[in-house]
C-alpha cells in the first residue's frame, strides 16, 4: 500500500461497492435460474409423462380399429 497514491486508493474504494454489488447480483441471479431450471424440469418431467399415455392411449384405439 506505500506504493499506491491516494487517488489510486480512493478508486479502488469507490469501485469496491460496485464490485461488491456485481458479485451479489451475479449470485442471486445464478439462484434464480437454479430454482427456474429445477420448475422447468419438473414442468419437462410431467409433460412426458402425459405424453407417454397419451401414446398408450393412440396404441390401444389404433389396436382396437385393426
Amino acid at each position: 500500500m506505500d506504493n499506491l497514491s491516494p487517488d489510486i486508493v480512493k478508486m479502488i474504494i469507490s469501485q469496491g461497492i460496485f464490485a461488491v454489488l456485481f458479485v451479489w447480483l451475479l449470485y442471486d441471479s445464478r439462484r434464480e435460474a437454479k430454482i427456474r431450471e429445477e420448475k422447468l424440469m419438473s414442468q419437462i418431467e410431467k409433460s412426458e409423462e402425459q405424453h407417454a399415455q397419451i401414446i398408450k392411449a393412440i396404441e390401444i384405439l389404433n389396436n382396437k380399429i385393426n
